[in-house]
């Protein structure tokens, strides 16, 4: 039996006074879920997930080095404080120093991985994308363009801060705080504009996995991951397109409280995602459709593949957004990368404020 939900996100302004300074700027959202159990018969769902979100950005003129971040707090600042390096439920979604130099720029800190694109909002997720979209670890990047050629050379020496594994946004797709740590991740990345507003492009990524295990004192690095992505985005007029095609593989057999527990550690899935979305005046529709495909020994007869579609619309009612999303899976990925059965349905009502 599918399970139904209705969130409404209400926005608020925040009691936190804005300080007078460009680089300053903030925003607040709280969300309401109505279910449909008995409890719902009488409570009428339950008021939660607020969050106050900050920005900071600077730019040293004399210098021209520049700094920017993001740091949220509240329930609904998507993070796990049982797998997050602050034990509760705030943290930074990002914070990095950067530099521009020639037609280029080099960030240093937790900045988003250069791969594929995700999806148009966030409050589904990255769905059967499941920690391949919204991806913020922390390392160097260098960003550059050579014409109508954009290109990315990343080195992301762990996850997040600390023992972190739930880098927000990412929905606890890489690991726990007792299992292992992505590591020492390096990803390549480019892009084409062959006509206006169309472009292909592939990105890569390798890298380690580190037992963070209380058994592992040592925390040594016993798992690898790889994943591949070429891509498309286009737009025609107020039409845009966008689809890519991912294959993803983690080896977990050297890790220790892994290991044990799957009858296959050598984790492989293919990705396959199509966006289209219509602008007409502050409206944007959107489909965004996700897929997974098993492709571990074992788990592919059990599972096969899943799906999610998350048809919806934006409002920009001008110090915020509206949305109204509608989202249906029959699947998900769990934190080892596994696809899974399983049968939801979402409806999702927002607005979110900034100032």
């Amino acid at each position: 039996m599918k399970h139904l939900r209705l969130p409404l996100a209400i926005a608020a302004l925040s009691a936190v006074p804005a300080m007078a300074s460009d680089a300053i700027s903030g925003g607040f959202w709280v969300n309401h879920s109505l279910y449909n159990d008995d409890v719902d018969e009488v409570s009428y769902g339950d008021t939660n997930y607020e969050a106050l979100v900050l920005y900071f950005d600077h730019t040293d003129d004399a210098s021209g080095w520049m700094f920017s971040s993001e740091f949220r707090l509240g329930k609904g600042a998507f993070t796990d404080p049982d797998n997050n390096n602050t034990g509760g439920h705030y943290g930074f979604h990002k914070a990095w120093i950067g530099k521009e130099f020639g037609p280029g720029t080099v960030k240093i800190g937790k900045t988003a991985v250069p791969f594929g694109w995700k999806t148009t909002n966030f409050w589904p997720g990255d769905e059967m994308l499941g920690g391949y979209a919204d991806q913020m670890d922390v390392g160097v990047k260098w960003s550059a363009d050579i014409g109508e050629f954009n290109y990315d050379v990343a080195y992301f020496h762990v996850d997040d801060f600390g023992n972190s594994t739930e880098t927000m946004d990412d929905g606890g797709h890489w690991g726990t705080t007792d299992t292992y740590q992505k590591a020492q991740t390096f990803v390549l990345n480019g892009a084409y504009e062959f006509a206006a507003d169309q472009k292909i492009g592939a990105s890569y990524q390798v890298g380690k996995l580190r037992d963070v295990s209380t058994t592992a004192t040592d925390r040594p690095y016993e798992g690898d991951h790889s994943a591949a992505v070429v891509y498309y985005e286009g737009l025609f007029g107020d039409l845009g397109v966008k689809a890519q095609y991912m294959i993803t593989e983690r080896d977990l057999s050297g890790l220790t409280n892994v290991a044990a527990a799957l009858q296959e550690n050598k984790i492989k899935n293919d990705r396959k995602a199509v966006t289209v979305t219509y602008a007409m005046n502050d409206f944007l529709f959107y489909v965004d459709y996700t897929n997974a495909e098993a492709k571990t020994d074992g788990n592919d007869d059990q599972v096969g593949s899943a799906d999610s579609w998350a048809p919806g619309f934006s409002y920009d009612y001008g110090p915020g957004w509206f949305y109204l999303e509608y989202v249906s899976n029959d699947g998900g990925i769990d934190s080892d990368g596994m696809v899974f059965n399983k049968d939801d349905d979402y409806l999702y009502l927002t607005v979110d404020y900034y100032f």
